[in-house]
């Protein structure tokens, strides 16, 4: 069953650090097999009181792609870059 993996950047604080960061990340989760469906920073609120400043949602094979993807070797050397320079949360959703 498809998993997606959906992420909210609540704020950027290091604009320079995290264009590295997403410099590098695109070849790594697109060699685990996830598909892009979103990157944007054109987000607005419908309902409720905050709002994030950007979203990504990437959707992959299954859940077990998801999570060799993000535990592999290569993420784990960039993954400073996003935890110093962003703000964000992070969902895994299946797909039933």
């Amino acid at each position: 069953m498809p998993a997606y993996f959906l992420v909210e950047i609540l704020e950027i604080f290091d604009a320079l650090k995290y264009g590295e960061y997403v410099a590098g990340v695109k070849d790594i989760v697109e060699k685990a097999g996830g598909e892009y469906i979103i990157r944007t920073d054109r987000v607005s609120p419908f309902f409720g009181a905050s709002c994030p400043v950007r979203v990504i949602l990437v959707k992959f094979r299954d859940k077990e792609s998801l999570e060799k993807c993000f535990c592999c070797e290569d993420y784990m050397k960039i993954a400073p870059l996003r935890e110093g320079s962003t703000k964000a949360r992070a969902f895994v959703i299946e797909q039933m």
